[in-house]
């Protein structure tokens, strides 16, 4: 019954959104056929530690950060969490969420999880890499976009956030 209804708040959720796809994309690349009860893990004692990394005009990670982890947090109506940029906050910081902004075309998550930050890469549009890493590997990493004149305060891109954070813990 629990998953029934866990699956009916999923539905209810992405109907909320409304019309995703006119704003922006996602892609997911799983290592795991489900990261749920990773996610569950990594939240249930304390924040889930993100890392944002990045810039493109008007998505500056240092500008956009507190943005992305609201709308993490929202995004995932089955279940809350709270997140954290702070790795001393993190319940566990060896569950982590890297956010890249304007990452290279061809960078490979695993070298991220093992701390290599890449820099940003100037591209036509805000473009994102998102990688949930267990120690240093990669559980699901997910590459996405948004339209230009999304702007990153707006409800636009933190449904976009909510978005790719249902997919990155399913």
């Amino acid at each position: 019954m629990k998953k029934i209804l866990a699956g009916l708040a999923s539905l209810i959720g992405v109907a909320a959104c409304g019309q995703d796809a006119p704003y922006g994309s996602n892609v997911n690349f799983s290592a795991r056929e489900s990261t749920n009860s990773y996610f569950f893990t990594a939240t249930s004692r304390g924040p889930l530690f993100v890392d944002v990394r990045g810039a493109y005009p008007g998505f500056v990670a240092e500008e956009v950060t507190d943005n992305i982890l609201r709308a993490m947090e929202r995004g995932m109506q089955t279940r809350p969490f709270k997140a954290t940029n702070r790795m001393e906050e993190a319940h566990s910081p060896d569950y982590r969420v890297y956010w890249l902004i304007s990452p290279p075309k061809n960078f490979n998550a695993n070298r991220l999880c093992k701390g290599e930050i890449p820099d940003s890469v100037p591209q036509d549009k805000p473009t994102f890499m998102i990688v949930f890493c267990v120690g240093d590997e990669v559980y699901r990493n997910m590459s996405g976009w948004v339209q230009k004149d999304v702007d990153a305060g707006s409800e636009t891109f933190s449904k976009f956030v909510g978005v790719v954070t249902r997919d990155l813990f399913k």
